[in-house]
């Protein structure tokens, strides 16, 4: 079965849908963009229906709920690709309905919290006094946990509720006025991930290809980059690494950092 494409035009409700139709068995292969955080993981199908979802270390349905959160991303579909039991029991109906859900909720969630990289902080001075904040055991964990250097996403990590739960708390806590965002400079929120995500696929050697393209593109102060010149700096990095790897894997990785740069400098 000749399935594939970009989240961007073929979501995964659409893909569900179409494998159901088929009756077909087999596993989608994502590789999903989410507030320019990828999410690479798999959809398993037994006779078109869902039977099983990885992504990290997701239970299998929030794995398959997550994948409706992606904007864009490639996928491609493997004939009889399937985990070795049945994990997930509900009905593709359900799935979608509940997936669509999550859907809308990461999209009003996003207005407050754009990326897991951003980084909360308390407000010394809440308008709501302390006998006034009433908060749910989750929310005081997450609250606990916001000390002006923990990430959105180390904080989900941490407080062990997941990205969409913690998000949805965070996101909560901005609106009550107990936290606010922390300016933080570029130096500190993007040219790290940048490093992450260029050595976690190419090794150590990343770092002396990504400061030759800083070099190149004329950056002498990270925390003044300007936009043109880090998406220069990328191009030249992309460059750097066109004959070292595989033109699909040059395609994915700096997909990941203009994505993610996209994200932080919007």
């Amino acid at each position: 079965m000749a399935l594939q494409g970009d989240l961007s035009e073929f979501s995964v409700p659409d893909i569900i849908q179409l494998v159901d139709l088929s009756q077909k068995t087999g596993g989608v292969h994502i590789r999903g963009m989410r507030s320019g955080q990828e999410l690479e993981g798999w959809l398993y199908f037994r006779d078109g229906k869902i039977i099983g979802a990885t992504l990290n270390d997701l239970p299998p349905l929030e794995a398959a709920y997550a994948f409706f959160t992606c904007s864009s991303g490639p996928f491609q579909f493997y004939d009889h690709k399937q985990p070795p039991k049945q994990t997930i029991n509900k009905s593709n109906e359900m799935i979608i309905m509940e997936g669509i859900t999550r859907q809308d909720s990461w999209a009003q969630i996003q207005e407050f919290v754009p990326s897991l990289q951003m980084v909360p902080k308390l407000v010394l001075n809440p308008a709501s006094s302390t006998s006034e904040i009433s908060l749910e055991a989750d929310e005081w964990r997450v609250l606990t946990m916001v000390n002006g250097r923990a990430t959105v996403g180390q904080i989900a990590e941490r407080s062990g509720l997941g990205e969409m739960r913690t998000c949805q708390i965070i996101a909560d806590l901005l609106r009550g006025g107990l936290i606010e965002q922390k300016e933080v400079s570029l130096r500190e929120s993007l040219f790290p991930e940048l490093e992450r995500l260029a050595t976690e696929s190419i090794g150590n050697s990343a770092r002396v290809l990504l400061q030759d393209a800083y070099r190149r593109a004329g950056i002498a102060d990270l925390d003044r980059a300007s936009r043109e010149q880090i998406f220069e700096a990328v191009n030249h990095f992309e460059a750097a690494i066109a004959l070292l790897l595989g033109p699909q894997r040059v395609q994915q990785i700096v997909a990941s950092m203009r994505g993610y740069a996209q994200q932080i400098l919007a």
